[in-house]
């Protein structure tokens, strides 16, 4: 114990023998942060009260884009219609029942020639009926395939789509907040004409 205590000691002592002085000249030079003047730090202090304001309103209602991303895992196009994307997010869910159902049916139609198949008794019925057992389940392995490509586009466009959305929230946002007429502030009033 005693031997920890010093090492932690000496470690301490190490440390403010080789700390550097504190300069309050260049901790206050406001130069570095291009404050040529008090004005032009006031506008700076006004310009980041204003942007934390923003700032405020934007976590509040910008999108979660995992959650959203979630969303489109589940049903496709949810996360575009979060996004208020109707058009696109109509398109990815109409894409996806559509293949889900058509795979569905070429699956169960090469099922049902593949029951015919084992339960014929002549051969070239059973050639018949394994050739179109078999095409029908190559067409549902493609269609298959299709739907999970387009549900991998999904996920991926989604992600695209609520960046977007965010970003043109925060767009709106500032660009309200520059269109105001009248602005109170800690210098006074500002009135834009």
């Amino acid at each position: 114990m005693k031997k920890i205590f010093i090492s932690l000691l000496m470690l301490i002592s190490a440390a403010i023998v080789m700390a550097q002085d504190f300069d309050i000249r260049v901790f206050a030079d406001t130069l570095k942060y291009n404050w040529n003047s008090p004005q032009s730090r006031y506008e700076f202090r006004d310009n980041l009260k204003i942007k934390n304001s923003l700032l405020q309103k934007y976590e509040k209602n910008k999108i979660n884009i995992g959650l959203n991303i979630s969303k489109s895992a589940v049903i496709p196009g949810l996360g575009h219609f979060q996004t208020k994307d109707y058009l696109r997010g109509q398109i990815l869910l109409s894409t996806e029942i559509v293949l889900a159902g058509t795979t569905y049916f070429l699956y169960d139609k090469a099922m049902d020639k593949y029951d015919q198949y084992k339960n014929s008794t002549q051969i070239d019925v059973m050639n018949q009926f394994y050739t179109e057992a078999n095409d029908s389940f190559k067409q549902a392995s493609l269609t298959g395939f299709l739907f999970v490509a387009v549900w991998g586009y999904n996920l991926y466009d989604t992600y695209v789509v609520s960046k977007q959305y965010n970003d043109k929230l925060w767009l709106d946002y500032v660009k309200k907040e520059n269109e105001k007429r009248i602005k109170i502030n800690p210098n006074g009033i500002t009135i834009k004409f």
